[in-house]
């Protein structure tokens, strides 16, 4: 679901016209043990660094959101940062004017071997 919403957002808030989002996920080391790093792309507008601090907060809803009348309740990020955090994990935002997006999800990997290997396949896939 985490995912799914961010995939979307992508979509309604990204570039209009170039409809291009980038997903990509790969192995990385969180603190002393495994995990997995997932991006969530677009090449929108970007997010204000002012606003960047209160995308996460319920019911927030940022400035051009809500001047050009974006459909929304403001609720879809703080919904994905209580999916990733009840995981375990971590979210977090890059972003630049007119450069685009990227959300940051950071997982710990399953201790038990024969899930690592099956997240070291699924990522060597793609």
């Amino acid at each position: 679901h985490a995912l799914q919403n961010l995939i979307t957002n992508a979509a309604k808030y990204g570039a209009d016209g170039l409809n291009w989002i980038g997903v990509t996920a790969r192995r990385v080391t969180l603190k002393d043990h495994a995990g997995v790093e997932i991006r969530v792309s677009d090449k929108g507008p970007g997010i204000p660094e002012a606003e960047q601090g209160n995308i996460f907060d319920p019911f927030y809803r940022g400035k051009r959101a809500l001047r050009d009348q974006i459909q929304g309740t403001g609720l879809g990020l703080s919904l994905v940062k209580g999916i990733v955090e009840a995981h375990g994990g971590s979210i977090s935002v890059e972003s630049e004017p007119a450069k685009g997006t990227h959300f940051i999800i950071r997982l710990p990997a399953p201790d038990a071997p024969e899930h690592q290997n099956e997240l070291t396949d699924s990522l060597s896939r793609g």
